[in-house]
């Protein structure tokens, strides 16, 4: 996936990807929301903290395990105001009414994850050789939360990735809803395994 064309490719597939979150999330927060995609790229692992904030900065996050037709990891990372700020959204009251991440608020930032990302998936499934096939059911892994600085996250996160991989695919999603009050900084990481990343070039070449 290293040529213009395919990165241009890559960057529709997610962007079907995001029409389908797009309407699912609607769904799930009762409001009408749209994410669009502004850019795909590769970044070499270390310098994927720094697309995040300064080190410094707190934030939220949900990784899910890919396996099936897709291997690796996907994470979804809040900015920690705007992970709060989706809660208030999901409970229908004021921005700024919550504060922290208990259980409630850990729950409903999961399950948001594996909204947003079972629509990329399908939408990256959907484009593997092995789609179509009894054997491309894709099975992502229950989210598991974190709430770190940005300069550590991908250290916890991404701890079994970071033995084979040098580079992660970098998604930049802007959120927009009808509040006008709701502005929403998150960032996707999506991970890939070596085989997935084989799979997908070899796909977007044919």
């Amino acid at each position: 996936m290293s040529t213009d064309e395919q990165q241009l490719m890559l960057r529709t597939i997610f962007e079907r990807g995001a029409e389908s979150a797009s309407q699912a999330l609607s769904k799930w927060l009762g409001a009408e929301v749209r994410l669009t995609v502004s850019a795909v790229d590769r970044v070499e692992l270390a310098a994927a903290a720094e697309v995040l904030g300064p080190p410094e900065t707190l934030v939220a996050a949900c990784a899910m395990g890919l396996s099936g037709p897709l291997g690796g990891r996907m994470i979804l990372v809040f900015e920690d105001r705007s992970g709060l700020a989706l809660i208030d959204l999901l409970l229908n009251q004021p921005i700024g009414t919550t504060t922290g991440w208990g259980d409630l608020e850990r729950s409903a930032a999961m399950e948001t994850t594996n909204i947003v990302g079972c629509a990329y998936l399908n939408a990256l499934a959907a484009h593997l050789p092995t789609a179509g096939s009894d054997s491309a059911e894709l099975a992502p892994t229950p989210p598991v939360f974190f709430h770190e600085f940005a300069g550590s996250l991908l250290e916890f996160a991404l701890m079994d990735q970071a033995l084979e991989l040098d580079e992660v695919l970098l998604v930049r999603s802007a959120f927009s809803a009808s509040r006008a009050d709701l502005k929403l900084d998150w960032t996707l990481l999506v991970v890939p395994d070596r085989p997935t990343l084989q799979a997908l070039a070899a796909s977007l070449s044919s």
